[in-house]
């Protein structure tokens, strides 16, 4: 199954990437070495849960920017 992702993180970069059809956002992120605690992901601007199966749909990839009090 072919998806597409864009992964906003100091920029954009957007690629269509082959994936087998019973995978996982989680094993998604795996695969392009992305850590799952720092990122969210949406699909049809709504965030999904890691461990839900992928579907054909376009995804964003968001980076999560945290900080403290100064």
């Amino acid at each position: 199954m072919k998806i597409r992702v864009k992964i906003l993180s100091g920029g954009v970069k957007e690629q269509e990437l082959e994936v087998l059809a019973d995978s996982t956002y989680e094993e998604l992120l795996e695969s392009l070495h992305i850590n799952p605690e720092i990122v969210i992901v949406f699909r049809g601007g709504a965030p999904v849960p890691l461990d839900e199966k992928l579907t054909a749909e376009d995804i964003e990839i968001l980076r999560v920017v945290t900080g403290g009090n100064r």
